[in-house]
């Protein structure tokens, strides 16, 4: 496939977005979520078909588009107004995607408690990616808004699947195929004033064929506590 335009939703660090919409030659489309838009808790690839009219749009503004998410173009107005609706669309054709979501297991609290981190594949390729543990935090909130976050603490060993099969995600690159369900066991203190908690999750993503990995940030849904 050759490509004929590729638009990125950009923002200025430290909240930058990072999403790709990539127009080919086949008429196919491929939308690239490693830093979505709005927060969100899966990443990945997205992939399905689009209308030559929708490829004279994209392609209105050139082959290499860059969209500011927080200052628009009024130049780009028509390229932004297309490209919102094939991504939008895309979205209900996963192509290779990871689920990250978190849940609190065990005594209630003040007792300690352990945190599920967990990841799920989805579409129909698998997933690879690594976790930066360094960069990625639980976020502790009280009725939707924000009281404080620790570091997720160090960790020795990977996404498990139910049956104790090894995923990989730390230290190492992890595989998750489509349906599988990983899960990293943590210790969670809870502080005082707090009733939700959400993870941020940030590492590494490599992209079909690319040995190189791209930086990716979600954020699991706030889970009541």
């Amino acid at each position: 496939m050759a490509t004929l335009v590729t638009i990125r939703w950009r923002t200025p660090p430290p909240s930058s977005v990072h999403e790709r919409l990539v127009i080919g030659d086949n008429g196919r489309a491929r939308l690239e979520v490693l830093r979505p838009r709005t927060p969100g808790d899966t990443i990945g690839m997205y992939e399905g078909a689009v209308e030559d009219s929708e490829v004279g749009e994209l392609t209105a503004a050139g082959s290499d588009v860059e969209l500011d998410v927080t200052t628009q173009d009024p130049q780009l107005g028509a390229v932004v107004v297309a490209a919102d609706r094939v991504a939008q669309r895309l979205l209900a054709s996963p192509l290779a995607v990871a689920q990250f979501f978190a849940r609190p297991i065990g005594a209630v609290p003040p007792l300690p408690q352990t945190l599920a981190l967990c990841v799920l594949g989805g579409g129909s390729r698998p997933v690879e990616f690594q976790i930066d543990l360094a960069e990625c935090a639980i976020h502790f909130s009280s009725d939707g808004t924000p009281v404080s976050w620790i570091p997720l603490p160090e960790l020795s060993m990977g996404f498990m699947t139910s049956d104790a099969e090894g995923l990989g995600g730390i230290r190492q690159r992890a595989l998750v195929e489509p349906g599988v369900l990983g899960t990293i066991s943590l210790p969670l203190e809870i502080p005082d004033g707090v009733n939700e908690l959400s993870v941020q999750v940030v590492g590494g993503w490599f992209l079909p064929g690319n040995e190189s990995a791209e930086d990716f940030e979600a954020r699991t849904d706030p889970q009541p506590l």
